[in-house]
């Protein structure tokens, strides 16, 4: 395929295929089939036979994979979209249970080659060590259990897409209306947050039966794998290798031991900031001095823009992806009616283009989020050269960096969205504040899902009174939920991680503190730290976590010392602010 320009930029397009017909159409496992039986039958008698075979299969696994994430994406994009649900259901009923018996079979295949040792065990230990892993979780009773729950996560998005508020004569979605929330009308934000709970107080039987289904059906699929539970369970299929359930909990208590004074006290100063006797929640984030809520931007087509700019500061290799991204309509930023919840970067790994989803009502919190998912496109782009699919599969603890450390080295031309030298240094001191509580609410969304599947036969009522629970131990005491207790304990329904991505939370926690060192870097030599960067994403999943950590500067260590180190160097920076 060729490729065009725009402005100096070549405008990718996905490569010329030599294995799959150009014309391939996998909506019917019969179109698929033929090409894992040909994989399946091959003979593989020297080593760059084996080679040659990978490199087939990598492509195959590209093309399915890229189409399928289209069609995900579909369905979030426009939640009421049918075609695009039954397109997904088609997926998950008549292809992934037929796929997941061929590539295991390939698995079989791959790990018995007697060529294996052959391969550069520099480069390929990763994917070996996470293949060998998939065999030994594999059990063939499994596959219509993960069927149902693929179908059964899905609901998540269509019950909180169709969430949203009427407010002065306007429907708002849920995140167009949390940006009254830091308006300087107290009753407003009240009213405001009133509405948005209420609301989403509606579907909470729905969705605690929902949960009810997913934790019920991960627990069977992990005792058939011979697990105890599906948090054992989870620890092997997210390949985390790097660290146990026993680190994560020592990791809980260090945040908790070294981060909670400092959180009580910023909140007890916005106290008494607000001049108020209670601080309510709807005080939280609002801003304290009593000043506008900050604006970087008044459209989507602006926060492009000055995302471009910003990012080309760091390196006009960022901005020129987002430039192409651009270009392509690959972004969908716009909250809307109808439209999934939250945002996400989703990896397209036969052209080697993201696709950015997020849902902007034009707020400061959607300048992070925009600079955040430009950070996993950025690592997109980079490891998209690698050679294999397989390589570019990067663990979570590893993307997240990509994300947060592009927050936090954008930050440093954050002028281009706030010309305001005093806006400026609101919005750094709000970021660097909001840092402090992601730190402890991935510790929070952590220990909750550690209870969910270690007593996966409780009750509505006592999951909701551990979420509460969970909270006087993770957020600020200050805080008073007097008389809104049931909004409290049901709060972990917002969060789409626990219905659609279970365990991927405490790698917001790991990754921020890789994060936080190569910001530290950054300002002492930022060109060097750019490039540690730069390196560490282009490495995909060819290292273990450690090695990834170390290539960006930074050092995979979740120790109370190694904690506290980079908690003074954050308190540094709010002191200069």
């Amino acid at each position: 395929m060729t490729s065009e320009t725009y402005q100096g930029i070549e405008i990718p397009e996905r490569k010329k295929r030599t294995f799959v017909a150009e014309n391939f159409d996998p909506s019917t496992w019969e179109a698929i089939e033929p090409y894992y039986k040909n994989l399946l039958d091959r003979n593989i008698n020297s080593l760059d036979e084996l080679k040659n075979w990978l490199k087939d299969w990598s492509e195959l696994d590209a093309v399915l994979g890229e189409i399928g994430r289209w069609i995900y994406v579909r369905t979030t994009i426009d939640t009421s979209d049918e075609k695009a649900k039954a397109a997904l259901m088609n997926q998950y009923v008549n292809i992934y249970p037929k796929l997941s018996v061929q590539v295991n079979l390939l698995d079989k295949k791959f790990v018995s080659s007697p060529f294996i040792d052959e391969l550069d065990q520099d480069v390929f230990f990763t994917t070996i060590r996470k293949t060998k892993k998939s065999l030994e979780l594999f059990r063939e009773e499994n596959i219509p259990l993960q069927s149902e729950l693929n179908m059964k996560q899905s609901t998540f998005d269509q019950i909180a897409g169709a969430q949203s508020i009427h407010y002065n004569g306007t429907e708002l979605t849920v995140q167009q209306a949390q940006v009254y929330l830091k308006s300087n009308n107290r009753e407003q934000r009240e009213e405001i947050f009133r509405l948005i709970n209420e609301r989403r107080l509606q579907d909470a039987e729905k969705l605690d039966s929902l949960l009810t289904e997913l934790i019920q059906l991960r627990t069977q699929i992990a005792k058939n794998a011979g697990f105890e539970n599906f948090m054992e369970y989870r620890f092997n299929e997210l390949a985390r290798f790097d660290y146990t359930p026993a680190d994560c909990l020592k990791f809980h208590a260090s945040i908790e031991e070294v981060l909670m004074p400092l959180v009580n006290q910023l909140f007890e100063e916005r106290k008494k900031e607000l001049g108020l006797d209670t601080l309510k929640p709807w005080d939280r984030e609002v801003d304290p001095s009593g000043k506008a809520p900050l604006k970087p931007f008044n459209s989507t087509e602006e926060l492009i823009d000055k995302t471009i700019q910003c990012f080309n500061r760091l390196d006009t290799y960022f901005g020129e992806r987002i430039e192409i991204m651009k270009r392509m309509n690959y972004l969908d930023l716009d909250s809307r009616m109808k439209k999934g919840p939250g945002g996400y970067n989703m990896t397209m790994p036969e052209i080697g283009v993201p696709f950015i989803f997020m849902n902007s009502a034009n707020s400061e919190s959607d300048l992070v989020t925009m600079v955040h998912e430009g950070g996993h496109a950025i690592h997109t782009f980079l490891s998209h050269d690698l050679e294999l699919n397989a390589f570019k599969d990067t663990t979570s603890e590893v993307a997240e960096v990509a994300s947060m450390g592009m927050e936090l080295m954008s930050m440093e031309h954050w002028d281009i969205f706030y010309s305001n030298p005093e806006d400026l240094k609101r919005a750094k001191k709000n970021h660097l504040q909001y840092i402090l509580t992601i730190l402890t609410k991935t510790c929070l969304g952590d220990s909750f899902q550690f209870w969910l599947y270690q007593n996966p036969n409780h009750t509505v009522e006592e999951r909701r009174a551990k979420w509460a629970e969970l909270n006087k131990r993770f957020t600020s005491s200050t805080v008073d939920w007097t008389g809104n207790e049931t909004f409290l304990a049901t709060g972990y329904q917002s969060i789409l991680h626990f219905y659609i991505v279970p365990f991927y939370y405490i790698e917001y926690a790991f990754a921020e503190l890789g994060s936080l060192a190569l910001w530290r870097n950054f300002k002492q030599n930022p060109s060097k730290a750019i490039n540690d960067y730069k390196n560490a994403l282009r490495l995909g999943y060819t290292k273990p976590i450690p090695v990834f950590y170390e290539t960006a500067g930074a050092k995979f260590d979740f120790s109370k010392p190694y904690i506290s180190t980079l908690v003074d160097f954050l308190k540094e920076e709010l002191a200069k602010l």
